[in-house]
């Protein structure tokens, strides 16, 4: 057992998919925060356009 776990520590062969996986993994959540930031500032800006439609309407 101890030989398989040095044997499994040292094997490179997984080491680049694992890379390219938490690479995307990053990628993704970097692009779900901010999509999210995003959406939540087009609906700011829609509130507030339609409070000051309202508002010119009162007039």
């Amino acid at each position: 057992m101890k030989n398989w776990i040095k044997m499994f520590i040292a094997d490179e062969r997984g080491a680049e998919s694992t890379e390219v996986a938490v690479t995307g993994i990053v990628i993704g959540g970097g692009s779900v925060a901010g999509f999210t930031e995003l959406k939540d500032k087009i609906e700011q800006k829609g509130d507030e356009l339609i409070g000051k439609l309202d508002s010119a309407d009162g007039n």
